[in-house]
This record gives structure tokens, sequence and C-alpha cells, in this order.
């Protein structure tokens, strides 16, 4: 009995010494010498900050800038909406503050939300109106609405 036990020691032993490198935590080669831009660091800063100074009630909110106007087709926003060269925010309910709101209540909750977030980038977009595009969704990614040139719109109309 000793002698199986010892043997099936020093045969677990040995197969550890055979397993590849795994949990030494190798950072992939190339990980490290991604450059983002100054506006792409910039806009996560934002994010950051606004994540910080409303750790209980922040809603899920991402700051994009938009070079080409690829943003307003991956999104699926009408074709009168242009992004190119402006900030895209994507914020998205994940606390269901927008669920059972009526029309009005939804529009007025969509402008509290847009000047609120809006406070984190001012630095970077200096006109709200010209400088940002702001696309609501529901926690499930349905869209809700979304505010273009200083107008806020509901998704339905």
């Amino acid at each position: 009995m000793k002698n199986k036990k010892l043997l099936a020691i020093i045969l677990l032993s040995l197969s550890f010494c055979f397993v590849s490198g795994v949990g030494y935590g190798e950072i992939p080669h190339g990980a490290y010498e991604a450059k983002a831009s100054l506006i792409e660091h910039l806009l996560l800063q934002c994010r950051v900050n606004y994540i910080m100074r409303n750790p209980t009630k922040f809603l899920q909110v991402s700051f994009f800038y938009d070079p080409k106007g690829d943003y307003a087709k991956t999104f699926g926003l009408p074709e009168r909406v242009n992004t190119k060269d402006k900030i895209f925010v994507d914020i998205v309910d994940n606390r269901d503050i927008f669920s059972g709101k009526s029309k009005w209540g939804l529009l007025a909750g969509f402008k509290v939300t847009a000047e609120h977030v809006y406070g984190f980038i001012q630095a970077l977009a200096t006109d709200m109106s010209t400088d940002i595009v702001i696309l609501w969704s529901s926690g499930e990614d349905v869209p809700l609405g979304y505010f273009y040139e200083g107008e806020y719109h509901l998704w339905e109309d």
C-alpha cells in the first residue's frame, strides 16, 4: 500500500514537471505595444471619471470618437444622422430607469442624462448640439432614443 502511494506521488509530481507554463501570467507579445490616440485616451478617462463620481447610480456609458462616420450605421441610427468627426455616446439603461416611462418622461430623462454625461466631456466637445451624438438603449439593447443636432428623438418616431 505504501508503495502505491509513493508511486502515485512520484507520478503526480513528474506530471506537474511536464505541464506547460500555465499560470505564469505571461503577457502576449505585442499586447503592450498597442497605441491609442489622445482622444481615445481622454474619452476613456472621461468614462472612468463618470463612473467614479457616480458609484451607485451610473449608467453604462461609452464614449467614442468617430472620424469616419461609421457609428451611425453600426448602431442602426437613421440615415440622416451623421456621426463623422463627432463624439458618439452610447448609453445603456442597465438600471431600468427608463422602463415604464411615458413619451414625455423618456424625453425628460434623456435630457437629464445627456446634460449630466456632457459635463464629463465638455472640455472635448465644446458645443453639445454639434459635437456629440447620443444613443440610449435598454438593458436588452433595444434602442430607446437618440440626441442629434440639439434635438431629442424617440426611437419609434
